[in-house]
Order: structure tokens, then C-alpha cells, then sequence
């Protein structure tokens, strides 16, 4: 078992996840099988900042070639089995996703095997995913919102590869025999786990992966603590310059609750109250003054590090001067706001009506990795809804003066800069303001 304690202020959070261990869900509608072989900790925490972009490239090489194979000849052997595979990277695993006719599931496993155990990274193939990786680059800076994203994430994880769009400079360093070698790390990851919907019982599509435990060394890449967020005391701006702007975008954020904190379900009313499309921010800063298309509040959620409760707002370049204050001002009043309050108190039956969500069986698949990676737990359709009912004005209100801290938040912004800066100096003079280039989230 590998298990990862990371200690906090409020509660120890734990990534049990025991190598070989399958997560399924059984699906009897069709003779389908989707099946996820996790490599739990061959994501992107393992790179270097010499070499960001390798875990991208390398999941996009896994399936361009064999000695005996070209891409083309894979692709369409993949095809011809009905099956979709593909290989994908998030910051902490590497993923390769399968999805075919149960009826062929032994070939197709079978070929996915000599693939990962063949694969030769023809140089060729990865100069084709080089020029890819850097178009998609380019492409990316001209996404305002993409921006926006990435810019908020390049801040919150200062500056390093976690953040970005990639790296420039990262793609051209990466040799053939880079990628050879973390390849080499992810297939031998200490733990790998499955996860699996299918309309075979459990115990057989157990038995068809058990050769894959068998044969495999443990002897490469170890899960590393995820990169805590940046933190910071008062209010900091970061402006990402676009002079010809039609529309300002931002993204606000500050420090949220742990996985597993007991206040979630408040929060999630709460958050929901003020920030969704029939929420208070979007009927005051858009229904009733038209000064953006879209205004919400949403919740990042926690893995082993807090999460962030955050805002979002695309006002037209000729709204911000009014919108922006306004936001900001709504966010410091809202729990005392009628308005929210009324909101509020209708929470708790939607709420009760979306339980139906969680029966979905990919959702229950996800429910079940995120208890023993985050120690988030499962509840009955009658636990929820006790939980959701002792939601109430008094335990919101503690909540809210508990966990939502507008005195201290970090504030991305993709607009003009000279202009931005101007409306945020006169709200608070105190605002640390930064102007950044886009390009920063591609060097």
C-alpha cells in the first residue's frame, strides 16, 4: 500500500490507493467495456522545469509505433478491434484509456501489452508531436479564456511548470531518449490501480489484468506531495496585458477547505446561492446591469492540498470601471444580503434533487479513487440528505465567517493593463499590482 500523510492544521488527508486494485462498476445495458490502467504517480509532478512538456509527449508517443507497427497499422488494428485507446497524463498520474467491445477485450489488451512493452518512440513520430505541442501553444495564447486559466493557474503555483501552457524551451530539450527513460519510470510506477465499467463480473476482468501485476517491477516512479497553492496575506493583482481586449475576463480566488472538511456541504450551498446561473452575482452584475455575459462563483476543488473558492467575471471593457468594484463589494456583503439569503434557503431541495447525479456510474467510479486518494467519504442517499438538511441559515453564516476571507485574495486579470490597474487602485490602494505578458505561460 502507499500511503502519503500530509499533515494540516485541521486534519490529516492520506493517498491509500494499494497497487493492483481494481475500482469497478458493472454496466449490463452493453457489451462495452471502458478500462483505465492508472500509473499512480507518473503525471506531470514528475518532470523538470528542464523538461516540462515530457509527460504530455510521452503519453502522446505511447501509441505512434512498435518495431513491428507503424502508427497507421496500430490505429487501424485498434479500429478494426472496435476499440478506442488512447494515453493521458494529469499532475500526478499517467493514464492509459481503453474502450471496446467486451468481446474482444482479450486482443485488445493483448496488443496494449506488446505496445507498452515494444514501444520504440520513433524519431520521426516525435518530431511530428514537437511542431504539435508547440502550435497548440500558439493557438493557446490567442484563447482569452485559456488564457485566463492558465494565468491563474501560473499563479497559484508561482511560476512553475504546473502552471503553464507548456514550455517552449521545455519541448525542444526533450530527446528521444528522455522520453525513453520516463516512459521506462511510468511502467514500473509503485502503484498501479485500475478502473473499470463493464458488463463482465468483477472477478473476470480481475483475472484478465492479473498478468499485468504479475510481470510488473515497482521500481520507477514514487507518488510525490502535491505542490501546495501559493498563499498570501492582503490582495494581489496580475494582470495579463491585451491592449485590444473586447471584453476584461478575471478570475479572483482565495483559500478554500480540505477534501474532507465536515463545512463542504455548506460551502457547496452556499457557493451555489451566490455564484450560479440563478445565483446573486449573475442577477445583479447581469440581469438587472448588463455589464458582462457571465458572472459566478465556483469552488476548485481540494485533492491533498485546500481547495479555493473562486470568482469569475468577462465584463465588456467599458463595464469594468462599474463592475469590477461592484463585484468586489458583493463578495465582502453578500451573507447579510436578502437577496442571498432567499437564494440560500432554496439550496437544500435542489440540492437533495441532485443526488440522482451521483448514481451515475462513472460518477460512482470516481467516488470511490477519491475516498482512498483524499479520504472523501461515500454517503447513502439517506446520510446525504441529512446532511444536506442540517445545512441552515445559522451553520452557513458560521461557515461564511469561517472560510470566506475577500481581505486576502489573489486576483488574475486578462485585459488592458494601464486600464485595469487604474480601477483597481482607486477600489484599494493597497492592491499589489504585477503586469505580466502572456508569453510567460509558454516559456
Amino acid at each position: 500500500m502507499a500511503v502519503t500523510a500530509i499533515v494540516d492544521t485541521m486534519q490529516v488527508k492520506i493517498d491509500a490507493v494499494e497497487d493492483g486494485h481494481l475500482y469497478y462498476q458493472q454496466d449490463l445495458r452493453v457489451p462495452m467495456t471502458s478500462l483505465s490502467l492508472v500509473f499512480h504517480g507518473g503525471g506531470i509532478q514528475q518532470e523538470t522545469e528542464t523538461h516540462a512538456g515530457i509527460a504530455r509527449m510521452t503519453a502522446r508517443m505511447v501509441f505512434r509505433g512498435t518495431p513491428a507497427m507503424t502508427r497507421e497499422e496500430l490505429s487501424r488494428t485498434f479500429e478494426l478491434l472496435g476499440a478506442d485507446v488512447n494515453a493521458a497524463v494529469s499532475e500526478t498520474d499517467f493514464a492509459i484509456n481503453i474502450s471496446c467491445f467486451t468481446k474482444n477485450l482479450d486482443n485488445v489488451l493483448a496488443l496494449v501489452q506488446t505496445v507498452m512493452r515494444d514501444v520504440s518512440f520513433p524519431q520521426n513520430e516525435l518530431d511530428i508531436v514537437k511542431k504539435q505541442e508547440l502550435n497548440q501553444m500558439d493557438a493557446a495564447l490567442q484563447d482569452p479564456e485559456r488564457v485566463l486559466s492558465a494565468g491563474n493557474q501560473y499563479v497559484l503555483f508561482e511560476g512553475t511548470r504546473l502552471g503553464k501552457i507548456g514550455s517552449r524551451s521545455g519541448v525542444h530539450a526533450v530527446t528521444r531518449g528522455d522520453v525513453v527513460n520516463f516512459f521506462a519510470g511510468v511502467c514500473e510506477t509503485h502503484v498501479l490501480y485500475y478502473t473499470c465499467i463493464s458488463d463482465l463480473p468483477k472477478e473476470e476482468i480481475a483475472k484478465k489484468l492479473s498478468p499485468l501485476i504479475r510481470s510488473r517491477s515497482t521500481g520507477g516512479f514514487v507518488l510525490k506531495p502535491e505542490i501546495p497553492f501559493r498563499e498570501l496575506k492582503g490582495r494581489e493583482a496580475f494582470i495579463f496585458n491585451s491592449h485590444d481586449a473586447m471584453n476584461d475576463r478575471f478570475i479572483w480566488t482565495q483559500r478554500g477547505i480540505s477534501a474532507n472538511d465536515e463545512r463542504r456541504f455548506d460551502l457547496q450551498l452556499v457557493v451555489d446561492a451566490l455564484g450560479s446561473f440563478e445565483g446573486m452575482l449573475f442577477d445583479v452584475l447581469r440581469n438587472k446591469n448588463g455589464w458582462c455575459y457571465g458572472a459566478y462563483g465556483f469552488i476548485m476543488q481540494a485533492t491533498t492540498r485546500h481547495g479555493r473558492i473562486g470568482f469569475y467575471s468577462d465584463p465588456a471593457a467599458a463595464s469594468s470601471e462599474k463592475l469590477i468594484p461592484a463585484m468586489a463589494q458583493l463578495i465582502r456583503d453578500f451573507p447579510d444580503d436578502r437577496g442571498f439569503q432567499e437564494k440560500l434557503s432554496q439550496r437544500n431541495s435542489t440540492f437533495k434533487n441532485r443526488y440522482a447525479y451521483q448514481l451515475d456510474l462513472k460518477y460512482k467510479l470516481s467516488s470511490e479513487v477519491n475516498r482512498d486518494r483524499y479520504g472523501i467519504p461515500i454517503l447513502d442517499q439517506e446520510s446525504y440528505y441529512k446532511r444536506i438538511d442540517a445545512v441552515n441559515s445559522r451553520t452557513a453564516k458560521k461557515m461564511i465567517r469561517e472560510v470566506f476571507d475577500p481581505a486576502n485574495m489573489t486576483m488574475v486579470f486578462y485585459g488592458d493593463a494601464v486600464r485595469i490597474t487604474s480601477i483597481l487602485k482607486r477600489m484599494d490602494s493597497t492592491t499589489k499590482i504585477t503586469v505580466m505578458d502572456k508569453d510567460v505561460l509558454v516559456e
